[in-house]
């Protein structure tokens, strides 16, 4: 399975790209970010992120590519 990258863009402008299985935002009763789950992470851990401070969270689509396997266990891209 490809990991999937996600982008996370503050509000001052600077972003970063996180490599994994599985991102799950958490929320509160009223629908406000209270916290994340990731799983899975090859690149570009957080230690902590201010959701206060986060503008935008996006899935990069372009960078998960299919990956077909043979018989003999070979990759084909």
């Amino acid at each position: 399975m490809p990991k999937m990258t996600m982008r996370v863009i503050l509000k001052s402008g600077v972003e970063f790209a996180i490599k994994c299985d599985k991102f799950t935002i958490n929320r509160d009763g009223f629908g406000n970010v209270r916290g994340y789950d990731i799983g899975g992470i090859v690149e570009n851990k957080p230690v902590y992120l201010d959701f206060e401070q986060v503008a935008a969270v996006v899935r990069v689509f372009s960078d998960e590519k299919e990956v077909a396997h043979d018989e003999q266990g070979a990759s084909i891209l």
